[in-house]
């Protein structure tokens, strides 16, 4: 009986384990982009980023294209509060409590979603929303 808990036990430490380290892949990876697109480090922001990452700010659309080094909204510093998403238990983004963008000339401030995709063990940025 003994063995089995300890199996048990070992089991379950193993699974909460796994589940810090993959959320952790998802707010370095999410820290990483917000850092190279406020800083408009593009070589560093094609390591995190879809080639098109779309910038939703309240309903309407923008596009960050990674691959031709050319965007219509901004980050602007600081940004904090990075937690996960999850959906079924996976992380599926990254919530950002404060986040302030400039589209166009105007300055939106608010929340942020990041949605996020793993393909190949790589972990990118698919889509940004800000509310």
């Amino acid at each position: 009986m003994k063995r089995q808990t300890l199996a048990l036990v070992a089991c379950g430490a193993l699974l909460v384990a796994s589940t810090i380290v993959e959320a952790a892949g998802y707010i370095d990876t999410a820290a990483k982009f917000l850092t190279a697109w406020g800083r408009g480090n593009w070589e560093e922001l094609a390591t995190v980023a879809a080639d098109r990452v779309t910038v939703s700010v309240d309903g309407k659309d923008s596009v960050i294209d990674v691959t031709s080094k050319k965007t219509d909204v901004t980050l602007v510093f600081p940004f904090k509060g990075l937690s996960t998403v999850r959906t079924g238990g996976a992380v599926t983004g990254v919530s950002v409590d404060d986040i302030t963008v400039m589209v166009k000339g105007e300055e939106k401030k608010g929340k942020g979603t990041l949605t996020l995709a793993e393909s190949d063990g790589k972990i990118t940025v698919i889509k940004v929303a800000v509310q």
